[in-house]
């Protein structure tokens, strides 16, 4: 599963140091190349992040995963490359945004 299988929650878990939330990772293998493809990775990101959304706000996420009632839903994008300086941007308006209805938002680097 990846950030290209668009209906696809790729995984989720309860970390061991804060049983208090579930984080929906999204696994990003995509290269962000020059400024196009850049773009054209940033709808792909997009709408998988849609998907996520969507999972927590329909209350979908308490029925397929009934360990998540009562936590803090964060959703973490897993990326192979380092973001450039428009995936920034986009990733700090997603966090704000999802901020504001309760939704945590971060991405990190996976290191091999």
């Amino acid at each position: 599963m990846s950030v290209t299988d668009e209906k696809i929650i790729d995984m989720w878990g309860i970390p061991k140091w804060d049983k208090e939330k579930i984080v929906l990772g999204i696994s990003d293998h995509l290269e962000w190349g020059d400024k196009a493809q850049q773009g054209e990775h940033l709808l792909v990101l997009q709408e998988k992040i849609n998907t996520y959304i969507a999972f927590i706000e329909s209350g979908e996420i308490y029925t397929e995963i009934p360990g998540a009632l009562g936590k803090s839903p964060i959703i973490r994008v897993i990326g192979k490359y380092e973001l450039p300086e428009q995936g920034e941007v986009f990733i700090d308006r997603v966090a704000q945004t999802l901020k504001d209805v309760n939704i945590g938002f971060e991405f990190v680097l996976k290191s091999d």
